[in-house]
C-alpha cells in the first residue's frame, strides 16, 4: 500500500514545483515588463524554458529508455547520475543560463548581422565547449564512480556482459547530450529569431541579416578565362625551371612544380595596372532563371604596396562585357576598403545561357604620391574573390550544424568511457581532455606546426622532404632545429590518429550563412559519430575486460 500511495504523492508533489516555478516566472516576467526591461523579462522566460524542457527531456528519455535490458538499464542510471553529480550540475546550469542571457549583453548600436553572427559563433561555440565539459565529466565520473564505490559489482553481477555495460554508459550520455543539444538549438533559435526582427541599422544592414547570415550560400571560385594558354604557360615555366636549377626537381619534383602554380595562381589574382584580368564563374544557369533574382560577389582586395596597405582600392567591373554598374549611361567604379570583405549584388540576369559569368576587372587605383604609376590589386586566392550562390535557408542550415556538434558530442562521450576504463577519475578527465582538445585545435596545430609541415600531399614525399630539410640542417650543425624537424614525424602521426573536429566547423559556416552540405554532414556522422566512437569503444572494451575490478580505480 505504501509503495502504491507514494507514486501518486510524487507525482502531485513534482506538478506543484512546477506549478509554483511557472507562477513565480510569471510574475517576475510581468513585474519586468512593466518596470520597461523587457529584455531582461525575455532572459528569464528563456532560462524558465531552458529549466522545463530539460526536466521534460530526462523524462522522455527515462520513458524511452523503459524496456527491461541490460544496455537500456545503464543508460537510465546515467540520465539519474547527470542530475546528482555536482559538477555535472554546474556545468548544466551554465548552458541553462548562457543561452538567454548572452544576447542582453550585445551592444545595440552595432550593426544588426554582426549581432546575429555574435550570438550564433558564442551561444553555439560556448555551449558546444560546455556540453563537451560536462560530457567528460559525467563519462568519467559515472564509470569511475561505479568502479570505486564497487557498485560495479552489483551491476555487472547482473546478466549483463562488460561490452553491453560501456555501450549502455555511452549510449545514455549520448541521448543526454542530444536533449541538451535540442535545447540549446530551440533557445538559439528563438532567440536569433527575435533579434532579426528588431529595426536594422540602415538598408545595407537588413540585406547583410537576410543575404548573408540567415541564409544558406554555395561558393564558387573562378576559373581562368583562357584555360589552354594559362597551363601551357604555367608547363613552360616549370620545364624552364627545371632545365635553369635541376637541384630543385631532385628531391621532390611535385612539390616544386606546386609552388609554380602557386606563383602562378597568385599573378593571376592580382590586376596590374597596366592589364585587365578576367574570372569565368560557371555553373550559375540556376540563379539565372530566378526572375530578378541575384548574385553575390564577395571580395576581398589589398593593395599591393607596402605603403598603402591601408588605402581603398578602385576599379571598374564588366559583367559578360557589360560595363557594370551604370547610372545615367556612365559606367560607375567602385571604391572599397582594403583588407575587408564587401559583398557587391550582381543581377542575376547578366550570366549567359550556359550559366557563365565573365568578370572582367580593370585596375583603377589613384597613384601614389612617389610613384609613377597605380598600385596592383590583389584578391588571394581562396577567399579573396568568389561568388555566392544562394542553395538554401537558414533553417534547414541550422539544424545541420546542429547535428554535426551532436556528432562530435559523441565521439567525446566515447573518449570519457573509454578513458575511465582503466584510470582513476583525474586521470581519466585530463587524458580524454587532452585528446578532446587536440581534435579541437587539429586545424590550428597543424598550421602553427609552420617550417615542420611539409608541402607534399603524399605521405611518402612529406617524409622524404622531411627526411631532406633535417639532413640539411645536421650538415649546417644546426642539431636542435633538425631534432625538431624529427619530432614532425611523431606529432604528424598523433594527428592523423587523433580525428579533427576543425575539418567540420559548422558553426562558423552558419555564422556566415554558408551552406553545410549533406556530404559534409554524412561525413561526420560516419567518421566523427560512427567509426571514431566504435574505434575508441573496442580500446576501451579491451581495457576493460582483463581489468581485475575488485581493486579500486583510485
Amino acid at each position: 500500500m505504501t509503495s502504491k500511495g507514494s507514486r501518486p504523492s510524487r507525482w502531485f508533489r513534482g506538478w506543484r514545483v512546477w506549478l509554483v516555478g511557472l507562477a513565480a516566472t510569471s510574475l517576475a516576467t510581468w513585474l519586468l515588463v512593466r518596470g520597461g526591461m523587457p529584455a531582461v523579462a525575455t532572459g528569464i522566460v528563456g532560462i524558465a524554458a531552458l529549466t522545463a524542457g530539460c526536466g521534460l527531456g530526462i523524462a522522455g528519455l527515462r520513458r524511452l529508455l523503459s524496456p527491461a535490458t541490460g544496455i537500456t538499464g545503464v543508460a537510465r542510471t546515467v540520465l539519474d547520475e547527470a542530475v546528482r553529480m555536482r559538477a555535472a550540475l554546474v556545468l548544466l546550469v551554465l548552458v541553462v543560463l548562457l543561452v538567454p542571457t548572452l544576447p542582453l549583453v550585445l551592444d545595440h548600436s552595432e550593426r544588426l548581422h554582426y549581432r546575429i553572427q555574435f550570438v550564433i559563433n558564442w551561444v553555439l561555440g560556448g555551449t558546444g565547449l560546455i556540453l563537451g565539459a560536462l560530457t567528460l565529466v559525467l563519462a568519467c565520473g559515472s564509470v569511475c564512480g561505479d568502479i570505486d564505490s564497487n557498485r560495479i559489482h552489483m551491476t555487472l553481477a547482473k546478466p549483463l556482459q562488460r561490452w553491453e555495460y560501456l555501450v549502455g554508459k555511452w549510449l545514455g550520455i549520448v541521448l543526454f547530450d542530444l536533449v541538451l543539444v535540442m535545447l540549446t538549438g530551440a533557445g538559439t533559435a528563438t532567440f536569433i529569431a527575435l533579434l532579426a526582427s528588431t529595426e536594422a541599422v540602415d538598408p545595407e544592414d537588413r540585406v547583410a541579416v537576410d543575404g548573408q547570415v540567415l541564409t544558406a550560400r554555395m561558393a564558387i571560385q573562378p576559373g581562368h578565362d583562357k584555360p589552354e594558354e594559362y597551363e601551357a604557360a604555367i608547363d613552360a615555366a616549370i620545364r624552364q625551371l627545371e632545365k635553369d636549377d635541376p637541384d630543385a626537381f631532385v628531391g621532390n619534383p611535385e612539390v616544386a612544380r606546386r609552388r609554380i602554380r602557386q606563383e602562378y595562381d597568385w599573378q593571376w589574382h592580382t590586376v596590374t595596372p597596366d592589364l585587365v584580368s578576367t574570372y569565368v564563374f560557371s555553373g550559375l544557369a540556376s540563379a539565372r532563371e530566378v526572375p530578378g533574382g541575384t548574385l553575390q560577389l564577395q571580395l576581398k582586395p589589398r593593395a599591393y604596396n607596402v605603403d598603402v596597405d591601408l588605402a581603398d582600392v578602385r576599379f571598374a567591373l564588366w559583367l559578360n562585357g557589360r560595363p557594370w554598374p551604370q547610372e545615367d549611361g556612365t559606367h560607375v567604379e567602385q571604391q572599397l576598403e582594403t583588407l575587408a570583405v564587401h559583398v557587391l549584388d550582381l543581377p542575376a540576369d547578366t550570366v549567359d545561357e550556359q550559366g557563365v559569368l565573365r568578370l572582367t576587372v580593370a585596375n583603377r587605383n589613384l597613384v601614389p604620391a612617389g610613384e609613377t604609376q597605380p598600385t596592383a590589386i590583389t584578391f588571394s586566392p581562396g577567399d579573396g574573390l568568389r561568388i555566392m550562390v544562394r542553395v538554401g535557408g537558414f533553417r534547414g542550415n541550422f539544424l545541420r550544424c546542429l547535428a554535426v556538434i551532436w556528432f562530435k558530442l559523441a565521439l567525446v562521450a566515447a573518449l570519457g568511457v573509454a578513458a575511465a576504463t582503466g584510470m582513476g577519475f583525474p586521470m581519466a578527465i585530463l587524458a580524454s581532455g587532452v585528446v578532446a582538445v587536440a581534435a579541437v585545435g587539429s586545424g590550428f596545430f597543424r598550421d602553427a606546426g609552420g617550417l615542420y609541415n611539409m608541402t607534399s600531399r603524399s605521405i611518402l614525399g612529406a617524409a622524404v622532404e622531411r627526411l631532406q630539410a633535417a639532413a640539411v640542417l645536421i650538415v649546417q650543425l644546426r642539431l636542435y632545429e633538425a631534432f625538431r624537424m624529427l619530432l614532425g614525424f611523431l606529432t604528424d602521426a598523433i594527428l592523423w590518429l587523433i580525428p579533427s573536429f576543425s575539418d567540420y566547423d559548422s558553426v562558423a559556416r552558419l555564422a556566415t550563412g554558408m551552406a553545410i552540405p549533406w556530404g559534409e554532414v554524412l561525413s561526420c556522422l560516419w567518421w566523427i559519430g560512427l567509426v571514431s566512437p566504435l574505434l575508441v569503444g573496442l580500446a576501451g572494451w579491451l581495457v576493460f575486460d582483463r581489468r581485475d575490478l575488485v581493486r579500486s580505480s583510485s
